[in-house]
């Protein structure tokens, strides 16, 4: 066979290693090896403690508008005349279902001048 048609080589086969025998010296630095480091985000407890942490609530939580903030003007609508007395357009609502389940609707409505 010329070398063009030989079959591609195997990759190696990866060694099965227990955490008994991992090793950090023994790993080998490569390309596609990525090490991070994550920072421990509850402190360490004396004996007989219990620690409990938790995220911060207040971190990501959305602060209210700024009296400042004034909205001069809303959306437009969303609509076009399509034809000579036809309209096209598309609006959202919400509308409450037995059970207290909300259904959020996309609607697309056609008004016909007859």
């Amino acid at each position: 066979m010329p070398p063009a048609d030989q079959p591609a080589v195997p990759p190696p086969l990866a060694a099965e290693q227990s955490l008994d025998s991992f090793d950090l010296a023994t790993l080998r630095a490569e390309e596609s090896t990525v090490l991070i480091v994550v920072p421990r985000r509850c402190p360490v407890g004396k004996p007989g403690e219990i620690v409990v942490c938790a995220p911060n609530p207040e971190a990501d939580r959305l602060r209210p508008l700024p009296d400042t903030y004034v909205v001069t003007e809303g959306l437009g609508r969303a609509e076009r005349q399509i034809a000579p007395g036809t309209m096209a357009g598309v609006d959202m609502s919400s509308v409450a279902m037995p059970g207290g389940v909300v259904s959020n609707r996309v609607m697309f409505n056609l008004k016909m001048g007859f």
